[in-house]
């Protein structure tokens, strides 16, 4: 399916969705006393973004039960997501998909992709390891009659508290990094929660010790699927950022429209005008930027992985500059713990190294543009 720059009547009517589902059944207020407890997301919510509005069945085939639509839904839906700092499983549940749709054929697409198009199912990818480089050195697996075998340690696991089928990155030996999915209730496998600067977005160490796991692809052919699940992360990171802007921006239009100091609006000084319309051109900017990158995936263009990495990093920059401009122009009130914009700095730093940091980046766009 071709994917258009302006989104279509569909896309709007599912962002639409997303929108009042998140604003009835999520709102930062719940979002913050879900934080507290556990899992971490209101199950409301969950179920109805996952079984009836069928969000995790968004980039599934339609062989599996998804919907089978591409990265420019999906665009519209990490928007919405970002906006309101959506806490639930969702990003990693796509990114598992994307994993096991690099391997349609196999057992574990038949065994999880029909679940987690329905709803029913959770998932997570643990690729990276202590010093967050995807790399499987970490975790060996071994080969024999009964099948893969899994151990070592992954880290920085998104939702993997929550998920019931986890991607691994292991190391085969001679064959080199391989993906493996492992169920969450396998003998061996336990997760322990990490301590982490996103309050909204819950990390986790993935500990196995002789798992059961099923091969994804081929032995060795890690690079196929790192380069889905990655393709995904960057593109729903950088929607994610358009979405977080986009709240910074009205949050703060709104303050400096009502707030008054010495007998005027704020709005009416020049500082805090002129601080307002750079979140205005920051949010067009990330949400052209993003939108592009999803289209360009989507469509097959030669510049679609330069696109994505520059998405995703003038995202976060932007990401983070805006909550930096947002404490400043909601002056006290922005630095307090009762205000919900450092729940929007703590996002906008933690997810501007999650997809690999901007170093990361500009080097593979320096190497994609042939520099």
């Amino acid at each position: 399916m071709t994917a258009e720059l302006v989104p279509g009547a569909d896309e709007r009517a599912l962002a639409d969705t997303v929108r009042d589902v998140l604003t009835d059944l999520s709102p930062l207020s719940d979002v913050r006393a879900d934080a507290e407890g556990e899992p971490g997301f209101g199950l409301r919510a969950w179920k109805a973004l996952a079984t009836d509005v069928g969000l995790c069945g968004l980039t599934v085939p339609e062989s599996f039960g998804g919907l089978g639509l591409g990265y420019a839904a999906a665009n519209v839906v990490h928007h919405e997501l970002g906006r309101l700092l959506y806490p639930g499983p969702f990003l990693a549940t796509s990114l598992a998909a994307a994993a096991l749709c690099t391997d349609p054929e196999g057992a574990a697409a038949h065994r999880w992709l029909p679940l987690i198009a329905s709803g029913e199912g959770v998932g997570a990818v643990a690729l990276a390891d202590r010093r967050g480089r995807w790399a499987g050195g970490e975790v060996t697996a071994a080969g024999g009659a009964g099948g893969w075998r899994l151990s070592g340690r992954r880290w920085f696991a998104v939702a993997a508290h929550a998920a019931d089928v986890v991607l691994v990155l292991a190391n085969t030996g001679t064959a080199g990094d391989s993906v493996f999915a492992v169920a969450a209730d396998a003998p061996g496998c336990s997760v322990s929660a990490m301590t982490g600067l996103d309050l909204t977005r819950r990390l986790a160490v993935v500990e196995l010790q002789d798992s059961p796991a099923v091969l994804v692809g081929v032995e060795g052919g890690a690079a196929a699927v790192l380069d889905a699940v990655g393709t995904y992360l960057r593109l729903a990171l950088a929607a994610e950022a358009g979405g977080g802007l986009d709240w910074c921006l009205t949050t703060c239009v709104e303050y400096a429209s009502t707030r008054q100091q010495f007998g005027r609006i704020i709005g009416s000084y020049q500082a805090v005008a002129h601080a307002c319309v750079d979140l205005l051109a920051a949010r067009r900017a990330v949400q052209a930027a993003a939108r592009w990158a999803a289209v360009a995936a989507q469509n097959g263009d030669a510049e679609a992985a330069l696109a994505g990495h520059v998405a995703a990093l003038r995202g976060a920059e932007a990401y983070t500059e805006a909550t930096e401009a947002g404490v400043h122009v909601l002056g006290g009130i922005g630095f307090t713990w009762e205000h919900d914009m450092h729940l929007h700095y703590r996002r906008a730093r933690a997810q501007a190294v999650l997809a690999g940091g901007a170093a990361q980046h500009r080097r593979a766009i320096a190497s994609l543009s042939g520099l």
